[in-house]
């Protein structure tokens, strides 16, 4: 199920890229149309979507490491929310100070981290 679910979001990341960082922006962000992304996002994230395809269908063993590789992720998220957001929206964003994030931002990447550790621990207990 899990592979679906991740499978859907690439496929939409890899054919309309704006629509979900648009999407992703009006939820998380409380002043979305403020906030310029750098000239590399668009492309970025069609090959990241494209990349997790490969992953997730090229073989069992390439989907175990990229649950694995969720986990690397997860690790990051959960410890460190706050730089995890800022360094990203560093990265992301020309103008990142001008960005208001949500309040629930910080707990939810938290959260998000969490659900990835428990991913790649399920996958790692497997074997």
């Amino acid at each position: 199920m899990l592979r679906k679910i991740l499978t859907a979001v690439c496929i939409v990341e890899l054919v309309s890229p704006k629509a979900l960082i648009a999407a992703a922006e009006q939820i998380a962000l409380e002043n979305p149309g403020e906030c310029e992304y750098e000239p590399w996002v668009v492309p970025g994230a069609r090959i990241e979507g494209l990349l997790f395809l490969v992953l997730m269908w090229r073989s069992d063993a390439s989907y175990s490491g990229f649950k694995k590789l969720l986990g690397f992720i997860g690790v990051l998220a959960f410890l460190f929310p706050r730089a995890y957001v800022d360094y990203g929206s560093e990265l992301a964003y020309a103008d990142a100070t001008d960005c208001e994030w949500r309040s629930w931002v910080y707990p939810g990447t938290r959260a998000v981290g969490l659900l990835y550790l428990s991913i790649a621990l399920r996958e790692s207990l497997r074997k």
